[in-house]
């Protein structure tokens, strides 16, 4: 799959490389993969303002991945091109979590 070209291991855990949209109208992590910049897209609802696109960003990786926002690093703060590291987590479980997204996507 595209996508997973987007995430690698850091020793630590997995960096993931994102193309986030700020103040969409709905939240939808993951929402879709960008291949001409190989990353997966992430829409917030939270306007960047103030980090708080940035910290609702945190809040649906903490949720998706069952960690807490300590285990979440965030690179690129001022940025739509960020990437965040999950500590402690394995590269083959972040697929497997995120694969359960785009193969519902190619399903419809």
């Amino acid at each position: 799959m595209p996508y997973e070209d987007a995430i690698k291991d850091t020793g630590n855990g997995v960096m993931i490389d994102l193309k986030v949209i700020p103040g969409s109208g709905s939240t939808e992590v993951p929402s879709g993969y960008d291949e001409s910049r190989n990353r997966i897209r992430a829409k917030v609802s939270a306007k960047a303002i103030d980090g708080k696109a940035n910290k609702q960003l945190i809040r649906e990786f903490s949720r998706l991945f069952g960690l807490s926002s300590a285990q979440i690093r965030l690179k690129g703060q001022a940025s739509t091109r960020k990437s965040i590291e999950l500590i402690g987590v394995a590269r083959a479980d972040v697929i497997r979590t995120l694969s359960l997204f785009f193969e519902h996507d190619r399903e419809n």
